[in-house]
């Protein structure tokens, strides 16, 4: 059941144009309690509504702050999601890294002048690093080490400035929700493609543990996020966990092997030729684990994942198979423990 009351009529929101806020978006649009949505983004959004008031706004420009700060505060803003953050690396890393830190760094001023009530901040698992020593589940309280990949790194600031910007301003509940990669029907970033693509690398002699968050229990967490009274920093994640090797099986991909010292230099390589879309900092993320423990969402959000890591792998990996045979489905939601039909699903051909 998704919470649909607590939620404040006048909400601001960056990155509107992204996977998790576009599907959040089509929820808000729905909700009688929700009056007001301002996006602030430098492309549309893909959906409209009566609803949404839309901003075209570079949040790494140095006039951001007080520009946006006098919209919120114009219209009354009680909520504020900052969601102009990455779900992986990307190629364009100055871009990457503008976006994130400076760009947190000017929302941040704008939410502290306009004395916002509630700040919640779109955030990732991977911020915890892959690494050899990392505990079979890890806990939110986990120091983060700013080191390794760039991502990695640039995220970590991030978090930083968000932690130092909740000890400061009290008066603002502060909700960071660390999201493990979102998957689904519809998603498309790198973790996605990375199980989608024709040629798979893997480092050879490893098969860590991987956790999904389905993209139906990722909005989920985010509409609780918007109507609970409380605060922190949660591990979004789906329930268990699944091998790398059995998630390939279930692709049906046979993965290209590296041995790992040469492996950096391999996913280098086909990086640079576009082989495939894993940088050399994504090596750590197929040797060891980085998988997160839910307990606290569960007992403090109230948030439990409906869906498993496994069944928000398969739903994504059916959906494609769909859509690669000319059909496409009307529904978000398909896992391997729920039956489905084509009268259920309401599959269609697009052609």
């Amino acid at each position: 059941m998704e919470p649909t009351q607590g939620i404040d009529e006048h909400i601001a929101i960056t990155g509107s144009s992204g996977f998790l806020p576009t599907l959040l978006l089509k929820r808000l649009a729905e909700l009688p309690s929700v009056k007001e949505v301002h996006l602030f983004d430098i492309r549309t959004p893909e959906i409209t509504s009566s609803k949404f008031i839309f901003h075209r706004m570079d949040i790494t420009k140095e006039d951001t702050s007080s520009e946006m700060a006098q919209i919120l505060i114009d219209n009354k803003i009680t909520t504020f999601i900052h969601a102009a953050l990455f779900s992986g690396p990307t190629r364009k890393r100055g871009q990457h890294r503008e976006t994130e830190s400076i760009g947190t760094f000017h929302v941040l001023n704008a939410v502290a002048e306009s004395k916002i009530k509630r700040l919640i901040v779109h955030s990732a698992t991977f911020v915890y690093g892959a690494y050899a020593k990392n505990p079979n589940f890890i806990h939110e309280t986990q120091s983060l080490r700013s080191v390794g990949s760039y991502f990695v790194k640039t995220r970590v600031e991030v978090e930083q400035q968000i932690q130092e910007f909740a000890d400061s301003y009290k008066s603002c509940d502060v909700i960071v929700l660390r999201f493990a990669p979102i998957l689904g029907p519809n998603s498309n970033n790198i973790r996605a493609r990375y199980f989608l693509s024709g040629v798979v690398p893997k480092v050879l002699g490893y098969d860590p543990l991987l956790q999904f968050i389905h993209e139906e229990d990722a909005l989920r967490a985010s509409l609780m996020a918007l109507s609970c009274r409380t605060r922190g920093i949660f591990n979004i994640v789906g329930r268990g966990i699944i091998p790398l090797s059995t998630g390939l099986h279930l692709a049906g991909r046979f993965p290209l092997p590296f041995v790992s010292h040469v492996c950096r230099s391999v996913f280098s390589m086909g990086y640079m030729l576009r082989i495939w879309d894993l940088p050399q900092e994504m090596v750590p993320f197929f040797q060891f684990l980085c998988v997160a423990d839910c307990k606290k969402a569960e007992r403090e959000l109230g948030f439990t994942a409906q869906y498993s890591s496994r069944q928000a792998l398969k739903s994504m990996i059916e959906a494609s198979r769909l859509r690669n045979e000319g059909f496409t489905a009307t529904t978000p939601i398909l896992g391997e423990d729920r039956e489905t039909s084509q009268e259920a699903v309401g599959f269609r051909r697009v052609y």
